[in-house]
């Protein structure tokens, strides 16, 4: 039938214009439960017990899964059964050869959906690949796929601010806007942390210090707030960042590995730039989740040149070989590593060729 977006597909739910047929996944996870409990409802009605058949992907068992799609609906408008988080890439050849071919046969009364919230069906890439992609694609043909995307910051600004509403408070643009960047777009947090907000606020309003207060910020926005008072030359800054990882309990391999990944944000950024093209370019070209990740590092990226931003990657290079190789106290090689970026970024520091 059709790769559908979220909403089209929910407002078709609602007018009861329900097909055989359903893959929901995608990068927003809220937005992915939220439909699957739409369809759910209006597909199964009150009565779960008789209107529904759950199956858990890693322990599917075909044969159950085909018996079950033959029965007639009682009780309920149709027969819903739905399967979570099956990933293809663990069948076995036959045993897709056989849910590639129920799939092809779903009809009548029978509302087969899966959905995915527990992993990655994209496992990083720009689209589904292998055994996922032949099972999205055989269900886009004979039912309807879709993509939860992550949104924009905006939209999730505008999303939280309505959210604030709804639960009888006033949420401030510039509120919503640090909310959501420090939990770096997660809806699954977020919708956690806005519900924290509006029960601290007691119907009154969110203010932006309510946030920075109460909201502590995610592992990755922390190490990008540190790779940026580096390359801005802030010294007390990126140790007062250094110093939250470690309250944060961080091992210290994914503390270097996400100190290294915002550097290569801002290097992508650079080199991006400095050859004309767009941040849309870098998120298609490096599958980024985040629209705002892309614009910060297209905003900080032109405080430091591209060869001194290189320079600083390679001592996040050293530093790890050094933290694999020797008992040397963790805390102090990070913090001289972070002095020797310092001075590569002010210029102090010649840079090795």
């Amino acid at each position: 039938m059709a790769v559908m977006d979220c909403k089209s597909v929910s407002a078709q739910i609602r007018k009861g214009e329900l097909a055989n047929l359903y893959y929901f996944y995608g990068a927003d996870l809220v937005q992915v439960e939220a439909m699957t409990r739409q369809l759910i409802k209006k597909a199964a009605g009150d009565n779960l017990t008789l209107g529904l058949t759950k199956y858990e992907g890693k322990d599917l068992d075909m044969q159950a899964l085909s018996d079950a799609a033959q029965m007639f609906p009682m009780m309920a408008p149709y027969n819903c059964i739905w399967v979570h988080d099956l990933n293809a890439e663990q069948c076995r050849e036959e045993q897709l050869r056989q849910l590639l071919e129920l799939c092809s046969d779903i009809s009548g009364q029978t509302v087969l959906l899966f959905s995915v919230t527990g992993f990655d069906v994209k496992d990083g890439k720009k689209a589904p690949s292998g055994k996922n992609k032949k099972l999205i694609d055989c269900i886009a043909r004979h039912g309807i796929v879709c993509e939860a995307v992550q949104k924009t910051l905006p939209e999730i600004a505008r999303s939280l601010i309505s959210g604030a509403q709804r639960r009888g408070c006033l949420l401030q643009k510039e509120a919503a806007d640090e909310l959501a960047a420090r939990c770096m777009g997660n809806t699954v947090q977020l919708q956690s942390e806005l519900e924290k907000l509006c029960a601290h606020a007691n119907g009154g309003e969110i203010t932006e210090d309510m946030v920075v207060s109460l909201v502590a910020p995610s592992i990755e926005t922390t190490t990008f707030a540190l790779a940026k008072a580096v390359i801005s030359m802030r010294p007390a800054v990126a140790m007062a960042e250094l110093d939250r990882l470690f309250a944060m309990r961080t091992n210290r391999t994914f503390i270097v590995h996400s100190i290294a990944s915002a550097f290569l944000d801002l290097y992508r950024a650079a080199v991006a730039w400095r050859s004309n093209h767009s941040p849309e370019d870098m998120k298609s070209d490096f599958a980024y989740r985040h629209d705002f990740v892309v614009k910060n590092a297209f905003r900080d990226c032109r405080r430091i040149p591209l060869e001194r931003l290189r320079a600083c990657i390679s001592v996040l290079r050293d530093l790890e070989q050094t933290l694999n190789s020797s008992a040397a106290d963790e805390r102090i090689l990070l913090e001289t590593a972070i002095v020797k970026m310092l001075e590569i970024a002010s210029g102090r520091q010649e840079i090795r060729s």
